[in-house]
């Protein structure tokens, strides 16, 4: 018994994979919900766990694009974690070294107007990194936001960002051997919408979702482009239904991983389809190693996505 947990663990976590040395590869560099792991302001089991042990810890939700052969790194998203993710990323290019880098990476792509999305854009302006003309791929809304609204305006303006309108469902080629399709997911859009990502490598094709509402309310669009996957990285806020007291989770509108778990059996039993489950709430109990939550997601042939690991392209 302990062999094959060891064996699904392993498979899980695909340590075992290291890409070929020109061949793109995404990086996790976060798995947690927008407040993160410890959760601010949270003595729940697993938050004290977090803090008193480095190895629970959890950024929030963000993944790299990360392309060897032109030394190129792009972000999805900016989180409020972000100065420790870009220590994470792997040396490429001409970036700098022995003092502040101004072009530590070569591009965001956002998914939305909420905190753990794009607070972490701030990093890059006048006060710490200032960076100059950096690309900033957003659907047309999320650039309107961004140029219409203070502090975010002052980075454009500044010339810090170099705001890149991406339409969702157009694809575009981001660099060499990576082509990017955003397309729109439901989800609370109260300042944009909200969009996945599919992304297309030399030999893998891999859709990011870590927000959407439930499978039910997903477009044509979007089910085309995890049909044409074979990895998904997607949202896994919530185990169950009870893990917030006093709060009704169908109101916060993320699918549960019960749900997707029986959403996706057949594709990922069949093998079409590895399916990891990121941006988890400090409420779920599938953060922990080795609770029943973590077995059943592992035992159903899905895994959770940890910080660090390398999905290739």
């Amino acid at each position: 018994m302990a062999a094959v947990a060891g064996a699904l663990l392993a498979l899980a976590a695909g340590c075992a994979h290291r890409p070929d040395t020109d061949d793109p590869y995404l990086l996790v560099l976060g798995t947690a919900q927008d407040g993160g792991l410890p959760h601010a302001a949270c003595t729940c089991p697993r938050c004290d766990a977090a803090r008193h042990d480095p190895k629970r810890r959890r950024s929030i939700a963000s993944i790299a694009i990360i392309v060897p052969s032109t030394g190129r790194r792009f972000l999805i998203d900016a989180t409020p974690d972000l100065r420790e993710q870009i220590d994470r990323l792997p040396a490429g290019g001409a970036h700098a070294r022995g003092k502040v880098d101004r072009s530590p990476v070569d591009g965001v792509l956002l998914s939305h107007a909420h905190a753990g999305h794009y607070l972490g854009l701030a990093f890059f302006g006048f006060e710490a990194v200032h960076t100059s003309s950096l690309p900033v791929y957003a659907t047309p809304r999320m650039a309107a936001f961004l140029k219409d609204n203070a502090p975010w305006s002052r980075l454009s303006s500044r010339g810090e960002i170099a705001l890149r309108e991406a339409p969702a469902g157009v694809p575009f080629e981001l660099d060499d051997g990576v082509r990017v399709t955003p397309f729109a997911v439901p989800h609370r859009d109260e300042d944009s919408d909200t969009v996945g990502f599919k992304i297309e490598g030399r030999r893998h094709v891999v859709t990011y979702v870590p927000d959407t509402d439930t499978w039910d309310a997903w477009s044509e669009p979007a089910r085309r482009a995890l049909a044409e996957s074979d990895t998904a990285l997607v949202d896994g806020t919530f185990f169950a239904a009870d893990e917030l007291p006093g709060r009704d989770v169908k109101t916060i509108g993320h699918p549960l991983m019960v749900t997707t778990m029986d959403r996706f059996a057949a594709d990922v039993r069949s093998g079409r389809l590895r399916v990891l489950f990121t941006h988890l709430n400090h409420s779920n109990h599938a953060l922990e190693p080795g609770g029943a939550e973590r077995r059943a997601i592992l035992s159903r042939g899905f895994a959770v996505a940890e910080d660090g690991q390398r999905l290739p392209l």
